[in-house]
């Protein structure tokens, strides 16, 4: 997973960790037509996604006198994959098997994790074991 065609990170959305990406990435990346805060908020109310669920919105403040600030949007993987597919062009396919591999990518982590967390614990079974068995 070397070759990010899009910046994914981890994030936390209702206290749960998950990957995240930026909306305005994915955007760039499909070659959308729309300007992004058109894109962004029609395919928000089109396909019914969930603030605080697939996506987090982030208000940015700009300077005085600069005008409105803009909101970034971090979107879950799944979410993201959802968008790519609806564009119906090659580079959404793409960016979806790459969002798949980013998600095996995350579940190799996180097994080679636990494993090792639960490393120790195995190497002391078999003493208890044989501890019990000789009473």
């Amino acid at each position: 997973m070397t070759n990010q065609l899009i910046p994914v990170f981890d994030g936390t959305i209702n206290n749960e960790p998950t990957l995240l990406c930026n909306a305005r990435d994915l955007h760039d990346f499909l070659g959308v037509g729309k300007d992004f805060s058109t894109w962004i908020k029609g395919r928000i109310a089109e396909y019914g996604f969930v603030e605080n669920q697939d996506y987090i919105a982030i208000p940015q403040k700009r300077g005085i006198g600069h005008g409105r600030g803009k909101t970034e949007y971090h979107l879950t993987l799944d979410t993201a994959k959802e968008l790519a597919m609806v564009e119906r062009n090659e580079k959404g396919r793409q960016v979806r098997r790459y969002f798949i591999e980013c998600e095996k990518e995350l579940q190799k982590r996180q097994q080679q994790q636990s494993s090792t967390v639960l490393a120790p614990h195995r190497e002391c079974l078999p003493k208890m074991v044989y501890h019990h068995q000789s009473k």
